[in-house]
């Protein structure tokens, strides 16, 4: 089954959601984004725990599978 999602994990101590966003992305995809606008936060419906959405943009390289135990196939989309 086909499932997209986005590049997520937690958030370490010291950093920031936009931060966050930005390591995360580069460790799962390879790619080097900027952190443009954080969209919005929610708790999560199931753990509760607070979820944060930012939007970035590709500042260099090419997207690619970080990780096969985790991921089959990788897009950046708008």
């Amino acid at each position: 089954e086909l499932m997209w999602q986005v590049p997520a994990g937690g958030i370490e101590d010291g950093e920031t959601a936009e931060q966050a966003a930005v390591r995360e992305t580069q460790e799962e995809t390879g790619l080097t984004v900027e952190a443009v606008k954080l969209l919005g936060e929610r708790g999560h419906p199931k753990t509760g725990r607070l979820m944060s959405y930012t939007a970035c943009s590709p500042v260099e390289g090419e997207a690619r599978v970080a990780d096969d135990d985790e991921l089959d196939a990788i897009a950046w989309v708008t």
